[in-house]
């Protein structure tokens, strides 16, 4: 099967995302984007707390998925992965998907940490803030490259 022609629900690898409408895409880059913000700000007033903010982003964006999958049933409509809405169909992803979405939001947040505890400038927040748009938004990017 194409992986254009899979439904939410079929995912089965981290290139299926490549498949995501842009939107999807610009929520997501600007979730972590804005979560590295919150970061910034949090890591030079509670120091010692790394790991508990870790928790807590975490908590904040696992939290609607659990609550939104306690709705689902038999019935529920997996749209295919073009189709997606980022707000209507956020919580029908593959267990796998919000492992990895987790796995990837952690790193994001202890790398803004660790930059915002050992090397706190305007520069490195802009650096940082770059190069997180810019991995979060390259599966749109890289269709782009591939036209």
């Amino acid at each position: 099967m194409h992986p254009a022609e899979k439904r939410l629900n079929e995912m089965n690898r981290l290139g299926d995302m490549l498949h995501f409408p842009v939107i999807v895409n610009a929520g997501a880059s600007l979730n972590v984007l804005l979560t590295l913000v919150a970061t910034w700000w949090v890591a030079p007033r509670y120091p010692f707390l790394e790991g508990p903010w870790i928790g807590v982003v975490l908590a904040a964006n696992l939290l609607p998925v659990a609550l939104l999958r306690m709705m689902m049933g038999p019935n529920t409509e997996y749209p295919r992965l073009r189709e997606m809405n980022f707000f209507r169909d956020q919580h029908k992803f593959s267990d796998w998907v919000y492992l990895a979405a987790s796995a990837d939001m952690a790193f994001w947040v202890l790398l803004g940490w660790t930059i915002a505890t050992l090397a706190r400038t305007n520069l490195n927040l802009g650096g940082l803030l770059a190069v997180a748009g810019i991995a979060t938004f390259s599966p749109v990017l890289w269709r782009l490259v591939r036209r």
